[in-house]
């Protein structure tokens, strides 16, 4: 049940990033804004926030971190993958992955921080 709201997040993004091109907003500012990237780095730092606070083991601080920054990186990957693929409105963009990895990384590196903040208070 921890998973849940991981597993919906990354639901909605599936369905945001594979729905027609013609149904998203087409607008100059938007464009001029990089709307759409600061939109990327959002949804995946909200993502990386969801895995580890559904994600309860023991491992350390690293190795969770590198962990969670691959599941979400190559997610977003696929995601580019599948919109080149399987989408006639949609493509790869490794602009996307720059900023889905941005995302992650904003994230871990808060979590990171407040982890070693917390183990330098108790020792």
């Amino acid at each position: 049940m921890r998973w849940l709201f991981p597993l919906i997040w990354a639901g909605i993004i599936s369905y945001l990033s594979l729905m027609p091109a013609n149904d998203l907003p087409d607008y100059d500012l938007f464009h001029l804004l990089f709307v759409d990237k600061w939109i990327h780095l959002f949804f995946y730092f909200i993502l990386a926030l969801l895995i580890f606070y559904s994600w309860k083991s023991g491992n350390s601080f690293i190795l969770k971190s590198v962990i969670v920054f691959f599941i979400c990186v190559l997610f977003g990957t696929a995601i580019e993958i599948i919109q080149n693929e399987y989408t006639t409105t949609r493509h790869f963009e490794w602009l996307d992955i720059i900023f889905d990895a941005a995302g992650t990384i904003a994230y871990v590196s808060i979590w990171l921080r407040r982890r070693s903040m917390d183990f330098l208070k108790k020792s």
